[in-house]
């Protein structure tokens, strides 16, 4: 696997943006789970669904019900040649770096599944595990590899591939407020044999 130049850890590499040179800091953590507990998330009993691309169509507010968020969104429906993968929430993780996760959820990438270059919503409202009074704008994704034993599917961060180790942390910024860390793109490439397991969570502020 080609691996990407990007510097992790708390390290900080310079990467081109759009039209300006901004920094990017992608952090790993390794062994956070052990293969036996990533083995046994994968063994869980898990109800699966097909991941969907859900967009706003007016300004979402806080205090929105669900049906009243659900009024306001819509299902992109080409949203398979982005996306085709399948999903399982789960409440695994419920802090990370002293900020509570409100999404957790086990990705399946079965032969052909794959996942385009993209910017996940930030808003907890867009999301299916959305929770009442949780709609906070996301901090930080992570990603945990949960096996290696299949082809095909590797991580990209803005079109890089990135090492996947089985039960470390790939932490990359996702806030959208000015003057933050930019966000960087990220997706899956075509699983070509077997089938890929990871961990999605993001931290809330």
């Amino acid at each position: 696997m080609r691996m990407s130049n990007l510097v992790f850890g708390e390290q900080v590499t310079d990467v081109v943006l759009g039209q300006k040179k901004k920094t990017l800091k992608i952090k790993t953590k390794d062994n956070v789970l052990s293969k036996e507990e990533c083995q046994k998330i994968i063994n869980s009993f898990h109800t699966w669904e097909r991941d969907k691309i859900i967009k706003d169509i007016s300004i979402q507010e806080k205090t929105f019900t669900k049906e009243q968020l659900d009024a306001n969104t819509e299902i992109d429906p080409e949203g398979y040649k982005v996306r085709e993968v399948s999903q399982s929430a789960t409440d695994y993780i419920k802090e990370w770096e002293g900020l509570p996760v409100y999404r957790c959820k086990v990705m399946r990438y079965e032969e052909g599944d794959f996942v385009k270059e993209h910017r996940d919503s930030q808003w907890m409202c867009q999301s299916n595990y959305w929770k009442p009074n949780t709609n906070k704008v996301a901090k930080d994704l992570m990603v945990i590899p949960l096996n290696d034993d299949y082809e095909g599917g590797e991580f990209t961060i803005n079109g890089r591939e990135i090492q996947q180790k089985v039960g470390s942390v790939i932490q990359m910024p996702q806030s959208g407020v000015a003057g933050a860390t930019p966000r960087p793109k990220h997706g899956v490439k075509k699983v070509t044999k077997g089938t890929r397991y990871s961990m999605v969570f993001w931290n809330f502020e």
